[in-house]
């Protein structure tokens, strides 16, 4: 009996909302922001995922040569993404960033283990690199950025990318100090960010004047992921102890970004427990445009593809065996930047 009477109040709401569309705007609202930052994601994602083996030298030389030519090493940096989206889908759950993350935009941290290995009897070189990152909110405790201390911040942030290309030498085929490749190469790279709604234990979506929709201890996740195809070109000049280089890539992306709100608990109508599993019921709040609710919370995301071009350079110190190399980066259609560093041991 109990069972049917709420069945029963949970279909005479579903009756209210159909008349009072206060939702669906708010929905909306929340929808067009997290699109915003989507369409930001999709340039961002696939620059922050030519993170690594951007090495100094445009192509490495032959791995049967006498010493064979190889390389291994670490990428550290960041690139960044358009602040103002990301902090506009933050703030509409109450969580904004903090204005000392605002690095002219959002930085985006990363590292990679790179490697590198020379041709066979013509002139390539292959690379590959791998890195995962999990930050805990932890981190945040014993961090500051411009000046802020972030003991207060919660999220955590995590991080994978894969990736590898093939670079084929048209100039510097020997021992010439000058060097230029094209190259291809595929990358793949999938993120996020997960932060608990601060200063309340339920968050409640109003439905007109008396009803609302109610998540319990509720948690934000931002997640992204792309693939892309990269296409490059690089040269280099040795001089000294030293070797500047300079490049232009382009990538075509698939990606995909959205948020997801979890409820710690059963999401509630009026106070009333939502049967998730009952089909028809989750039927009828489809219809009324209430999409992307399944039995974690709401879900929403989006694919998008394109083109992204960028710069990168930089130079490298040289000493026996060991390479350190610093690396600037522009993407000219988002306008964002990105610098690394990386060490390696380089035959």
């Amino acid at each position: 009996m109990r069972k049917f009477r709420k069945n029963i109040v949970i279909f005479a709401v579903i009756l209210i909302l159909a008349a009072v569309p206060a939702f669906s705007v708010d929905l909306s609202g929340i929808q067009n922001t997290a699109n915003k930052f989507i369409d930001a994601m999709a340039v961002s994602l696939p620059f922050n995922s030519t993170m690594g083996l951007n090495w100094s030298d445009a192509h490495i030389g032959q791995f049967l040569a006498l010493p064979p030519h190889f390389g291994i090493g670490i990428t550290t940096g960041f690139t960044t993404m358009e602040f103002g989206s990301l902090n506009k889908l933050l703030s509409m759950f109450n969580a904004p960033l903090p204005a000392g993350f605002n690095w002219g935009g959002f930085p985006l941290p990363g590292y990679t283990i790179d490697a590198r290995i020379g041709g066979i009897f013509i002139p390539f070189d292959i690379g590959l690199k791998f890195g995962i990152l999990n930050i805990k909110e932890e981190f945040w405790d014993k961090l500051q950025i411009g000046g802020v201390g972030l003991s207060d911040i919660d999220f955590t942030m995590n991080y994978l990318i894969i990736g590898g290309d093939f670079r084929y030498a048209i100039v510097g085929k020997k021992k010439s100090p000058f060097k230029v490749s094209v190259g291809v190469g595929f990358n793949y790279l999938k993120g996020g960010m997960s932060l608990p709604i601060p200063g309340t234990n339920n968050l409640s979506m109003n439905f007109g004047s008396s009803h609302e929709l109610t998540f319990p201890a509720p948690s934000l996740n931002l997640l992204w992921e792309t693939k892309s195809l990269d296409f490059k070109a690089q040269a280099s000049f040795k001089v000294l102890v030293f070797t500047p280089y300079i490049g232009l890539g382009a990538a075509h992306a698939w990606s995909n970004a959205g948020y997801g709100l979890t409820a710690n608990g059963t999401i509630q109508v009026d106070g009333y427990d939502i049967d998730l599993d009952d089909s028809s019921i989750m039927g009828e709040l489809n219809k009324l445009g209430l999409t992307g609710i399944t039995a974690k919370g709401i879900e929403y995301y989006n694919e998008v593809t394109g083109w992204s071009f960028r710069a990168f350079g930089g130079f490298s110190v040289n000493i026996p065996f060991v390479r350190f190399d610093l690396t600037g980066m522009y993407d000219f259609i988002g306008k964002n930047y990105g610098v690394t560093f990386g060490t390696r041991f380089q035959l």
